[in-house]
Parts: C-alpha cells; structure tokens; sequence
C-alpha cells in the first residue's frame, strides 16, 4: 500500500481499542497509535517503521489473529 492508501483505509474507520497483531504483538489505544504512526509517516518519509506498523494493523483488522496465545513448552 502506498502512504496515500494508508491514510485513506484509516480514513473514518471505526478501530476496536485493543488488537492482537501476532502471538507477540497486541496493539493498545489502536485508534491514537494509527494517528500517531500516520503523523509519524507524514513528516518523515524514510522512515519505515511507522509504515510497518500501520501495515500490521490494517492486516490484523482484515484478518485478525487466531492462533495460540503462547507458545509455552508443556
């Protein structure tokens, strides 16, 4: 996705306040964290770690994360 589609998939939607990402990653405040890495894009272009995560989080919102919790060793 470019940075334009970024912002616009963002655009007016309605985010859950809590998304799981992986095993690894849960996403708190999903809706202040978009706008902070979507300002964070916009003023810094090479940057990519704002990118990556807004990323992350349009795939966790279309496909959201189902597998374990943990992966603890029995």
């Amino acid at each position: 996705m470019t940075d334009q589609e970024l912002i616009d998939y963002f655009k007016g939607r309605i985010l859950p306040e809590t998304l799981k990402i992986n095993r690894a990653i849960t996403q708190y405040g999903v809706a202040e964290q978009v706008a902070k890495n979507i300002a964070m894009m916009v003023s810094n272009p090479k940057e990519d770690h704002a990118r990556h995560r807004l990323k992350q989080i349009v795939t966790a919102v279309e496909q959201p994360y189902e597998g374990p919790e943990s992966v603890n060793p029995a």
